[in-house]
């Protein structure tokens, strides 16, 4: 079975800890570094090129925002922000500087795995609370009817499900589907939403309620 491997940029020797036997103990993961600032990180990651990396924000020195403008030019992996503080500007900023992702330190296990998985397979894993609060800071520029009008029942169905935090196989068993039937309408909500993955899905349905 192929592992997701995957770095951890964190200053916290406690957090570093748990994040890297959380993953070496779980099946389909692997720690192949963890760095306490961005100095370390510059230096040993590109070697790696691990499929995803955690990013602290408020490391010392260089901020991890600003470790991630020099380190993707450096590596193929897909960075997701890793912080306690929900704060739209660094989101955004983040975001910018070409993370993928953004979740809260807080975010379950089961949680945080899944979102590993989502941003090495393409997507752009965020947490609700930090979901919700991205949608705030858009305005409501959208109207409600205008994405449900893009979308068949069954499609939206399956985007509530989604917003409420449900996984593919929790979806599939509320609807008596599939988990690949599930996978395809997605596929086609994606693309009539001109998204990549289902936490911007949620974006926009959440932005139009």
């Amino acid at each position: 079975m192929t592992k997701i491997t995957v770095a951890i940029v964190e200053d916290n020797l406690e957090i570093s800890q748990s994040l890297e036997q959380l993953l070496n103990s779980t099946e389909g993961f692997i720690c192949v570094g963890a760095c306490p600032d961005s100095q370390t990180a510059l230096k040993t990651l590109p070697a790696l090129n691990p499929n995803v990396i955690l990013m602290d924000i408020n490391l010392p020195g260089e901020s991890g925002i600003a470790c991630v403008k020099k380190l993707k030019p450096l590596l193929n992996s897909q960075i997701v922000m890793l912080t306690m503080y929900e704060n739209s500007e660094k989101v955004f900023e983040a975001l910018a500087s070409g993370a993928i992702g953004y979740l809260l330190k807080r975010t379950p296990k089961e949680k945080l795995l899944e979102a590993i998985t989502e941003a090495y397979e393409g997507g752009s894993p965020m947490s609700m609370e930090i979901a919700r609060m991205v949608v705030k800071s858009f305005g409501g520029v959208s109207k409600k009817n205008e994405v449900r009008a893009m979308l068949t029942e069954r499609e939206w169905e399956i985007l509530e499900h989604l917003a409420k935090g449900k996984r593919y196989k929790e979806i599939a068993a509320s609807l008596f589907i599939s988990t690949e039937t599930v996978r395809s309408h997605l596929r086609n909500i994606y693309e009539k939403l001109q998204v990549r993955s289902s936490t911007e899905a949620v974006l926009k349905y959440l932005s139009n309620k």
